[in-house]
Parts: C-alpha cells; sequence; structure tokens
C-alpha cells in the first residue's frame, strides 16, 4: 500500500493540492474500529512470527471489521472503492481458509525466494487446484505481488486523499 500512498501524494501534488491537509478535512466516522481491527491484524502478525501459529478466522473478522468501518464512510470520496476492493479480499480469503493464496511465480518475478510463509499470518502459496486464484495475490508489483482487490483498496486511497486535499493558492491569492 506503500506506493498507493506514495502515487496519492505525487498525484495530489502534481494537481496543485496538499497532501497534507486531507486528514484535516476529513471526518470518518466509527474510526476506532477501523484501527482496532487494524491493530489486531498487527498482533496477529507478532503473534504468527512468534507462536508460529495462525489464528486466520481471527483475520477474517478483522476484514469484517475494516469493511464495516469504511461501510459507515461510503459517503466520502474513494471508500466505495476500498470497501469492494476489502470484500474481494475478504472472499478470497474465505474462499481459501482463511488465508490469500500468493502466485509462486510471481513471488519470483518480485525476487521473494522464500515462499513458505511459516511466520506469515495472512498468506499461503497459490494452488493449481485453487478455483478463484483470480482473487489472491498473482499480481508483481516491484517488491510485492497484489490482488485486485489491493488495486481497488489503492484506487480508493487515491481518491481518498486527493479529493479531501485542500487546493494550493497561488502566490498572488495568500492571505
Amino acid at each position: 500500500m506503500k506506493y498507493f500512498l506514495l502515487i496519492a501524494i505525487l498525484f495530489t501534488l502534481v494537481k496543485r493540492r496538499n497532501p497534507l491537509t486531507f486528514i484535516y478535512n476529513i471526518e470518518f466516522q466509527w474510526p476506532l474500529l477501523i484501527l482496532i481491527s487494524f491493530g489486531v491484524q498487527i498482533a496477529l502478525a507478532f503473534i504468527t512470527i512468534e507462536t508460529k501459529n495462525k489464528l486466520e478466522w481471527i483475520l477474517v473478522l478483522t476484514f469484517l471489521g475494516i469493511i464495516a468501518g469504511l461501510w459507515k464512510n461510503r459517503h466520502l470520496a474513494g471508500i466505495k472503492w476500498m470497501v469492494t476492493g476489502a470484500l474481494l479480499n475478504l472472499t478470497a480469503l474465505m474462499l481459501h481458509g482463511g488465508f490469500m493464496p500468493v502466485s509462486e511465480e510471481a513471488l519470483v518475478m518480485t525476487g521473494q525466494t522464500d515462499p513458505s510463509f511459516e511466520s506469515d499470518s495472512r498468506h499461503r502459496l497459490m494452488e493449481d487446484s485453487m478455483p478463484y486464484w483470480i482473487l489472491g495475490d498473482w499480481v508483481p508489483v516491484v517488491r510485492y505481488v497484489l490482488s485486485p482487490g489491493d488495486f481497488l483498496v489503492g484506487l480508493g486511497i487515491v481518491l481518498l486523499i486527493f479529493h479531501h486535499s485542500s487546493k494550493i493558492k497561488p502566490k498572488g491569492e495568500r492571505q
């Protein structure tokens, strides 16, 4: 997602807007639900690293929390794209036992040579027998492998930041 943030910032600057102002121009409803859900996902990653236990259904519940929080804010620009992407990712998780399948070929294309996922709380290697592979992570981008849902979430992030950033006033108009 960091590439989408970078794209959002650059696009917003090119369009003569200040991307640092979007946080002041936006009012989220239920922000704690979204933040707690992301916090639990981060905690799950550390738990998996330490214990090798994968609590995949807790991950699914955190996606439901994120989607509910985003849906509450669907009136904001970009959020519907984010909800759609998150729903696609949730569908992929649920169809694959609580894990996001990742293409080994795409991993190799991005320079990642250890596809074991032993200490990864949310991914597993894509198998030939997975009928819904298209929802998984199969698009190589620099050092990451993304899913179609990730692209929709990223597009939503770009739109959210752009549309809620203040226009930069020309020098003659400053007060």
